[in-house]
């Protein structure tokens, strides 16, 4: 009889030990950023890293006005040297179930940014629900942030990486909201970990038309849209 029999599953899964569960800022690799719309008529910005996923960054909003995650989308632009980002484009992205086709930036494919990755933990119709977005973005070379990347075009003269200083001293803070506790999300995490449930990428919504800086007619809400 064998005394241990390998379970190549669980083992693969312990092959991701290094993906990200804290908040903080990390050196990472965008290797896609879809752009979606939402069916309540939003649009979204999902980014996925290699060392973790953020669903759902709204970048417009319902009221078809840019939004705080389009200032975040703004400057990852800048600090990628970029004045303008094409339209998204069908591409393949592959997770560990399979892949999907789905409608990302050209210009946002496997490239070395550092991000500030906010985890926050909510009730969503009963349940604990983990989400993961995007703060800030920040260039590799230098630690400089798309607005000192500006500044200094602009002939300012700036320290780069002096936003990402001041980031730092709050970038490990895990928000709980809906009366969600620490101690609860640990007592869901052990829970989902000994169901062996695993997290599925939801199902992408239908792909935002008319990216700014493109060719093609900006969406409403859109620099640009008539």
């Amino acid at each position: 009889m064998a005394f241990l029999v390998v379970n190549k599953e669980q083992v693969a899964k312990e092959g991701g030990g290094d993906f990200i569960s804290v908040s903080g800022i990390y050196t990472l690799t965008l290797k896609h950023t879809e752009i979606a719309n939402t069916t309540n008529g939003a649009v979204q910005a999902n980014y996925f890293f290699d060392k973790t996923m953020s669903y759902g960054n709204n970048i417009i909003g319902i009221n078809g006005q840019p939004t705080f995650g389009y200032k975040i989308l703004e400057a990852l632009a800048a600090v990628l040297g970029e004045d303008e980002l094409s339209d998204p484009e069908p591409t393949t992205v592959t997770f560990k179930k399979g892949a999907k086709e789905l409608s990302c930036i050209p210009e946002l494919n496997d490239i070395q940014v550092k991000a500030w990755i906010q985890i926050s933990y909510r009730m969503y119709k009963g349940e604990i629900q983990e989400d993961v977005s995007v703060r800030r973005f920040y260039r590799v070379a230098d630690d400089a942030s798309g607005s000192e990347i500006v500044e200094h075009e602009n002939g300012e003269d700036v320290k780069f990486g002096t936003r990402l200083e001041k980031d730092t001293a709050f970038a490990s803070e895990i928000k709980y909201e809906d009366g969600v506790t620490a101690d609860a999300v640990a007592a869901w995490k052990k829970a989902k970990s000994s169901s062996g449930s695993g997290t599925t990428p939801p199902a992408s919504a239908a792909a935002a038309s008319g990216f700014p800086g493109s060719g093609n007619k900006p969406a409403a809400g859109f620099p640009g849209a008539k």
